[in-house]
C-alpha cells in the first residue's frame, strides 16, 4: 500500500471505499485485508472507522419497531438529555406496552454493555419486562448490582436482587446482591447496616456504575401502596411529590421532596444517581407522565425510553 497518509484527499477516498467494500460487500476479514494491501490490521480498523466519519460508509440499523423521531427531537430540544426512544405502540394493554418497552430497552442496552462494566438497577414491572426480553449473544464480564435494598418483596422475581443475578446470567457475569430492607427502622440502623462489609461493598460498585437501568414510579399509579402507610403517602401528595426514583421522591419540577423515611433507606443517594455517567429510565403509560417529567427536569435521568402516548403528555404538562 502506497503511504496513506501522502495521498491527496480524493485517492484517500478512493482508497477507504475500496477497504470498506472488502470488508462490508465481500467480507472479507480486516487480517484478510491487511494482508492485501501489505499492512496492519489496526491499520485497516482506522481505516474503516475513517470511511463511517466521513460518510463514505452509512450504517442503517432497522430497528424492530416503530419510533417516533419528530418526538424524539422535540425532547431532545427541550431537555438535557443524552438519547431519547420514542416508540410507537399499537397494543392498548398496559402490559402489552410494557413488554414493548423492555424489550426497546433490552435492545439498546445489549448495544452499549462492553467488559467489565457496571450496571446498577433497580426495580419494578418495567425492569422485570426488560431483563426479561434481554436476548444477546453476548459473553462479557460485566457486573450487576442493585441500586437499593429489597423493596418488592411480595413479588421477587420483580425486586433488583433476582433481576440483578438473572441480567448478570444473561451475559455471563457477576451479580451481588444488597443483604438487608429497603427500609429499616431507624437512621441508627441504617447506618449500622451500611458498614455491613457486603452492604458496602455493593454501595460502593453501585456509586461506581456505567450505567443505571430503572424505572420512575408515580405517586398516581401507587406503587408504594405495599411500603409506605396511607398517612405516608398523603403527605407526599401534600408535600408536592410526583414520583420516585430509586427510592428517592421528587415535584414536578424535579426538586427532592425530603421525607423522615429517606434516612432509613438503605441504598444510593439522590446525588449518586445523579452523579452517574448514563442512567437510562424506561417508563412508558400516560400516568406516569408527571413523574417523568420531573425526573428529566431534576437531572435524574440522561436517556429515556418511552412510549408516544405518555411523551404526547409530558409535553402538554410543558404548555
Amino acid at each position: 500500500m502506497k503511504e496513506y497518509d501522502s495521498l491527496s484527499d480524493n485517492e484517500k477516498r478512493n482508497m477507504l471505499a475500496s477497504v470498506a467494500n472488502l470488508y462490508y460487500n465481500v467480507e472479507m476479514t480486516q487480517n484478510q485485508i491487511a494482508e492485501r494491501f501489505f499492512t496492519s490490521r489496526s491499520k485497516i480498523s482506522r481505516m474503516l472507522k475513517e470511511a463511517r466519519q466521513l460518510g463514505i460508509v452509512e450504517i442503517k440499523i432497522l430497528e424492530p419497531w416503530d419510533r417516533n423521531v419528530e418526538l424524539e427531537q422535540e425532547f431532545m430540544r427541550r431537555f438535557a438529555l443524552k438519547d431519547v426512544r420514542v416508540i410507537s405502540v399499537k397494543e392498548a394493554n398496559n402490559t402489552m406496552v410494557l413488554q414493548k418497552l423492555g424489550e426497546v430497552a433490552a435492545y439498546y442496552l445489549d448495544n452499549l454493555l462492553n467488559d467489565n462494566m457496571i450496571l446498577g438497577i433497580s426495580w419494578g414491572n418495567t425492569m422485570y419486562h426488560t431483563v426479561k426480553a434481554v436476548k444477546t449473544s453476548k459473553n462479557i464480564p460485566i457486573t450487576v448490582v442493585p441500586i437499593m435494598g429489597a423493596a418488592n418483596v411480595r413479588t421477587p422475581e420483580r425486586d433488583s436482587l433476582d433481576l440483578s443475578k438473572e441480567l448478570a446470567y444473561a451475559y455471563g457475569g457477576t451479580y451481588h446482591y444488597i443483604y438487608a430492607p429497603l427500609f429499616v427502622n431507624s437512621e441508627e440502623v441504617r447506618d449500622s447496616l451500611e458498614q455491613e462489609p457486603n452492604i458496602k461493598g455493593c454501595l460502593e460498585l453501585a456509586r461506581n456504575a456505567d450505567i443505571i437501568l430503572t424505572s420512575v414510579g408515580s405517586i398516581v399509579y401507587k406503587s408504594w401502596k405495599s411500603y409506605l402507610s396511607t398517612r405516608d403517602l398523603y403527605n407526599l401528595e401534600k408535600k408536592g411529590a410526583i414520583g420516585h426514583i430509586g427510592g428517592h421522591f421528587y415535584d414536578m419540577e424535579g426538586n427532592e421532596v425530603i421525607t423522615p423515611f429517606v434516612n432509613k433507606m438503605i441504598g444510593l443517594g439522590i446525588e449518586d444517581i445523579k452523579n452517574t455517567e448514563n442512567v437510562i429510565c424506561v417508563a412508558g403509560l400516560e400516568m406516569k407522565a408527571e413523574a417523568i417529567l420531573g425526573a428529566v427536569r431534576g437531572g435524574y435521568i440522561n436517556t429515556l425510553i418511552t412510549d408516544e402516548e405518555a411523551a404526547k403528555a409530558v409535553l402538554a404538562l410543558c404548555k
